[in-house]
C-alpha cells in the first residue's frame, strides 16, 4: 500500500504544480493520482475522500476536454452573485454528506470528510471552469486533509496535503497575475 500511496502523492504534487502553471497536462497526470487514491481511501475506509476521488475522475475528464477546447486559456474571476451561489452550494453539501457518511458507512471522520468533500467538489468544478477562486476552496480542504491524514497515520499523504497547500498559496497569486497580464504561461 505504501508504494501506491507514494505514486499517488508524487502524481498529485505534479498535477497541482501543472495546475499552478495553468497547464492542461494537469488533468491526465491527475488521473494517476486519482487511481492511486481511490485504492488507498477504499482500503482505509475514508469514504468521503473516496467519493471525492470518484467525482474527480468524472469531472477531470470533462475538465480536460473543457481546457483543451476552450478559447480562453486565462483564469478568470467569478461574478459576485456566482461567488455567493458557490459558497451556498458548498455549505449545503456538508449536512447531506455528513448524514450519509454517519448513517450508511463506517467512515473514520464523517464530519471532517464531509467538509473536505464539499470543499473539494466546489474546488474541482471551479478548476474545470478556470476560476481563480478554486484555490481558496482547495486551500481549506488541504488544511482539513492534513489533520485527517495525520490522525489516520497516512503520513506521506499528510505531507502531500502540506505540499499542495503550499503550491496552492502560490497558485492564487500566479493565477491572479496571469489574469491581469492576460498570458496563459508566464
Amino acid at each position: 500500500m505504501q508504494m501506491i500511496e507514494a505514486v499517488g502523492v508524487l502524481a498529485g504534487i505534479l498535477a497541482v504544480y501543472l495546475l499552478y502553471k495553468n497547464n492542461t497536462l494537469t488533468w491526465p497526470v491527475g488521473f494517476v493520482n486519482i487511481g492511486c487514491f481511490i485504492w488507498l481511501f477504499l482500503n482505509e475506509r475514508l469514504y468521503g475522500d473516496l467519493a471525492v476521488q470518484l467525482l474527480f475522475l468524472v469531472s477531470g475528464i470533462w475538465g480536460w476536454f473543457n481546457w483543451k477546447n476552450k478559447k480562453g486559456k486565462n483564469p478568470t474571476y467569478l461574478t459576485r452573485s456566482n461567488q455567493v451561489i458557490w459558497v451556498l452550494v458548498t455549505l449545503l453539501i456538508i449536512p447531506f454528506s455528513s448524514y450519509f457518511l454517519i448513517n450508511f458507512t463506517k467512515c473514520s471522520f464523517p464530519i471532517a470528510e464531509s467538509a473536505i468533500l464539499s470543499l473539494s467538489i466546489t474546488g474541482q468544478f471551479l478548476t474545470t471552469f478556470r476560476k481563480i477562486e478554486n484555490w481558496y476552496y482547495w486551500l481549506a480542504a488541504d488544511l482539513l486533509m492534513i489533520i485527517v491524514y495525520t490522525k489516520k497515520e497516512l503520513y506521506l499523504t499528510a505531507i502531500y496535503a502540506c505540499v499542495i497547500l503550499c503550491i496552492g498559496i502560490f497558485g492564487v497569486y500566479r493565477w491572479r497575475k496571469i489574469s491581469k497580464v492576460g498570458q496563459s504561461a508566464l
